[in-house]
């Protein structure tokens, strides 16, 4: 009994991490060289955040194929209503998972400012984003 637990426990991280092993790198629109991962891109069932990631030059997938000359993979958790993001990092091999505490980070204003055009892309689709317990 004790191990079903553990492993329906386990399943929601599970989830989250074996859904970012798919990536589909999008150009936001109006932006000429600005990628953010469709597939990654998820809302936290627990805080309606939406977490995403964004790179700029060629959007090309998986990580090891993503060129360091081309800089690193941004994380990002976006609060939509209130128009502010939380800076989680950057990531440039694809191991990086969420942080600790990641939901109290610091919000800072404007979305576009620091996501871009995906930031407001994703917010407007957000009904749409798989909602996930996140770790």
């Amino acid at each position: 009994m004790k191990r079903l637990v553990v492993c329906l426990l386990s399943l929601p991280a599970l989830a989250f991490s074996t859904a970012s092993t798919a990536e589909t790198w999008k150009l936001a629109p109006g932006e000429t060289k600005t990628y953010y991962d469709a597939d990654f891109s998820r809302v936290d069932q627990a805080t309606g955040l939406i977490v995403t990631r964004i790179a700029e030059g060629k959007g090309v997938g998986p990580y090891r194929d993503w060129p360091a000359s081309k800089g690193p993979i941004l994380l990002f958790a976006l609060d939509c209503a209130a128009d502010k993001w939380m800076d989680l990092g950057m990531d440039f091999d694809g191991t990086k998972g969420l942080p600790k505490g990641w939901r109290k980070e610091a919000k800072i204003e404007d979305i576009s400012g620091a996501v871009g055009k995906a930031g407001k892309l994703l917010c407007e689709t957000k009904d749409s984003l798989p909602k996930v317990e996140l770790p």
